[in-house]
C-alpha cells in the first residue's frame, strides 16, 4: 500500500483532545439552551393553567346566570353528617362539559362510598378532571399520587380525584380589615353586638347557611349573587391556585418532616373542604409564626404548605387568581396583605389600585 495514502488516511481522523473540545462546547450549548426549554415549557404550563381557571369562570358565569347566583361552597344531602358534605366544585361540574360525571354521583351515598367511589377507581369521584389540575403541579402532599389521586390513606377515602384549584370563603375570621378596623368574622349588620363567624367570601362554609344541626335534613352555605358583590366582580376572588393537595395535615413536627396525617380530604374535588378560609399573611415578616418562622400566605416553604391550605403552586414567583367577573391574575408573592386580603371579599368596602 502507498504510504502517502496512510498519511492522508491517519491526518483525517479526531485525536482525543478534539473529540474532548467538541464534547466540551455540546455540553455548554446543552447547558446554556436548559433554562431556555425549561422555561419555554412552564410558559406553556402556566398558559394552560390559566386556560383551566378562565374555563372554571366561565361555568361559575353560567351558573350565576341560570341560578340567579353563584355555586354554594359546601352542601350537605340529606341524611349525611356535616363532614360528609360536598364542594362547589360538584355542583359546577354540569357548567364545565362533566354533566357525565354530575349525574352518576348518587348525593343519598357520601362520597367516600360506593357508588360515588369504587375500588377500580371507576365511581365519579374518581374520576380525574383536567380543568381542575394544573400541569405545573410538582410539590405533592401527603397521600396524593402522581395520577391525581389520593392514595394510602389510613381511613376511607382513596382513589378520589384531586384538585389543584381552591375555592375562596374569605379571610380568616381573624383578620382585621384595614377599611372598618374590626375583624372580618364581626357581623356587620346595625345593632348587633358582639361578634360570630361570617365568611365574607363568595363560596362560603356550612355555617352561613344556618347552623345545620339536623342529620336528616339538606343544608348548605348561604350563596352570593352578582348584585351582592358590592366591590366589584372584578376586585372579588373567587377560587384561586392550592395545588398538590392531598390531605390536610393538622400536625406538625418541627425537629422534621411533617408525619403523614390525614385529618380532611381537602384534596378531593368532591370534598367540602375545597374551600378556604385564608389566613396566613402574605408579608413573611407578619404572617403567621409555626415552628419560630414567620410564614408567607403565597408559597409558603414546602414543610408547611399544606397545613393551612393558603395559596401556592409550582409556578416561579406567584399564583393564579380567578375573579368574579371571568379574568384570571397572577399575583406575586409580595403582593401587599391590602390587597391580598381584599381580593378575598365581595363586600368589604376596600378600594384596589387597578395596577
Amino acid at each position: 500500500m502507498d504510504p502517502r495514502r496512510i498519511a492522508v488516511r491517519r491526518s483525517s481522523a479526531f485525536t482525543l483532545v478534539e473529540l474532548l473540545v467538541v464534547i466540551a462546547i455540546i455540553g455548554v450549548l446543552v447547558a446554556l439552551l436548559l433554562p431556555a426549554i425549561q422555561a419555554a415549557r412552564e410558559a406553556a404550563r402556566r398558559a394552560q393553567c390559566t386556560s383551566n381557571l378562565r374555563q372554571i369562570g366561565l361555568g361559575m358565569l353560567n351558573y350565576e346566570s341560570t341560578r340567579k347566583h353563584f355555586p354554594p361552597g359546601q352542601f350537605k344531602p340529606a341524611g349525611l353528617p356535616s363532614s360528609r358534605a360536598v364542594s362547589w366544585s360538584v355542583w359546577h361540574l354540569p357548567y364545565i362539559e362533566q354533566q357525565v360525571v354530575y349525574d352518576r354521583i348518587d348525593f343519598t351515598k357520601s362520597i367516600v362510598e360506593a357508588p360515588n367511589n369504587l375500588p377500580d377507581l371507576s365511581g365519579p369521584a374518581n374520576a380525574v378532571i383536567d380543568v381542575y389540575r394544573c400541569p405545573s403541579t410538582g410539590r405533592l402532599g401527603n397521600f396524593r399520587g402522581e395520577e391525581g389521586r389520593l392514595i394510602g390513606l389510613p381511613t376511607v377515602g382513596d382513589g378520589l380525584a384531586c384538585i389543584d384549584y381552591l375555592g375562596i370563603s374569605g379571610p380568616d375570621y381573624e383578620v382585621i380589615n384595614k377599611v372598618t378596623g374590626i375583624a372580618y368574622g364581626t357581623e356587620g349588620t346595625a345593632g348587633f353586638s358582639g361578634t360570630r363567624d361570617v365568611d365574607r367570601g363568595i363560596l362560603k362554609k356550612l355555617i352561613s347557611g344556618g347552623l345545620c344541626l339536623s342529620k336528616s335534613q339538606p343544608c348548605s352555605s348561604a350563596t352570593v349573587s352578582f348584585r351582592e358583590i358590592t366591590d366589584g366582580a372584578s376586585n372579588t376572588m373567587i377560587v384561586a391556585e392550592s395545588t398538590g393537595r392531598g390531605t390536610e395535615d393538622q400536625s406538625i413536627n418541627c425537629q422534621g418532616d411533617n408525619p403523614p396525617g390525614a385529618s380532611e380530604l381537602s384534596g378531593a374535588w368532591a370534598s367540602f373542604k375545597n374551600i378556604s378560609g385564608v389566613r396566613l399573611d402574605p408579608d413573611p415578616q407578619v404572617g403567621a409564626a409555626v415552628c419560630g418562622q414567620r410564614l408567607s400566605a403565597i408559597n409558603p416553604p414546602p414543610k408547611f404548605q399544606f397545613v393551612y391550605e393558603e395559596l401556592f403552586s409550582d409556578h416561579p414567583g406567584g399564583v393564579h387568581g380567578l375573579r368574579c367577573d371571568g379574568s384570571v391574575h397572577f399575583m406575586s408573592e409580595d403582593t401587599s396583605r391590602d390587597v391580598y386580603f381584599a381580593l378575598c371579599t365581595y363586600d368589604g368596602e376596600e378600594i384596589i389600585s387597578q395596577d
